[in-house]
């Protein structure tokens, strides 16, 4: 009788069992089916009845181009300071104005090596104050340049006055009225200097002067000086408003100045006026970089014969 009864209940076990797995298969397709529709509802826009597109790998973005600075559109002013190194103090007091400078160094001062190296790590250029020879008696100093040597001496004297002047890119002449009206005499000193990569900066104590023309001739890169700063005491601040017109009117100018203290006390004032901001000092290096060479090569043809004192 066990044995007909155990019979008797196995098709209702395997019904029970068939109907389970009916449910639990159910189940699972409903489950399946709610986890399609919602990953539809995270896509919009995803028609419901296509299937969702393939998933392509993210680029990463492309680096933005980083923005060229707009070049400064100020008029440039080239500011040189001749005889430094006699007075240290004073020198190292127009060091510390706060704008770009060029040194013009005197190769016979004591504090000329150390001063001049300094002046190149505060950022300023460089040069060297040559001194040549004047019209009149007035002394330019020791070793000068003077019409009536001989070349190789001439030579020998500007090399030895440019191992004095350590970091020197060019020179300008101290005084020199005399000389660089000579041809022959400039000559000499430029052939001798053709291979070095060096600037000439004509002081202009004479519209007589042929300096430039003939540095120029002898591959230098020739600049002339358009304006005295403190020719006369006292006038100082007036010179620099006229240096300023006149890099307003031609969009540069070279001027030049020494380390006295009436110039560095006008400088110091002149520049903490906002009005005067709209010039932009440079260096003669920064100055070339800016401008082309038929634009920095000059001529003195067209220079007045008044001239400027020495």
């Amino acid at each position: 009788m066990g044995r007909s009864t155990a019979n008797s209940a196995s098709p209702l076990v395997a019904g029970f069992l068939t109907a389970a797995m009916f449910v639990a298969g159910a189940g699972a397709y409903e489950v399946g089916r709610n986890s399609t529709a919602a990953t539809a509802i995270q896509a919009p826009g995803q028609d419901a009845g296509l299937p969702l597109p393939v998933a392509l790998p993210v680029q990463p973005a492309m680096p933005e181009s980083p923005v060229q600075p707009v070049s400064d559109p100020r008029p440039l002013v080239v500011l040189v300071i001749d005889d430094a190194g006699i007075d240290p103090q004073l020198t190292q007091a127009a060091m510390d104005l706060p704008v770009a400078l060029t040194f013009s160094f005197l190769p016979y001062a004591a504090a000329t090596p150390e001063l001049a190296a300094e002046a190149a790590a505060r950022g300023n250029d460089v040069f060297l104050h040559m001194p040549m020879e004047p019209v009149g008696l007035e002394d330019p100093g020791p070793g000068a340049l003077t019409r009536h040597l001989p070349p190789d001496v001439l030579a020998s004297r500007v090399e030895r006055a440019l191992a004095q002047v350590p970091g020197a890119i060019g020179l300008n002449n101290h005084m020199g009225s005399a000389f660089t009206a000579d041809t022959p005499a400039l000559q000499a000193v430029f052939n001798a200097l053709s291979d070095r990569d060096l600037v000439f900066l004509d002081s202009l104590t004479t519209g007589r002067s042929r300096a430039a023309r003939v540095a120029r001739e002898a591959g230098l890169l020739a600049l002339q000086r358009d304006i005295f700063i403190d020719h006369e005491p006292g006038t100082e601040i007036a010179a620099l408003d006229e240096m300023a017109d006149m890099a307003r009117r031609e969009g540069e100018v070279i001027a030049i100045a020494h380390p006295r203290p009436g110039t560095i006390a006008a400088l110091s004032a002149w520049l903490a006026d906002p009005v005067n901001a709209d010039v932009r000092f440079v260096t003669i290096r920064s100055y070339i970089a800016e401008r082309p060479l038929d634009q920095t090569m000059v001529s003195n043809e067209a220079v007045s014969l008044l001239g400027s004192p020495e």
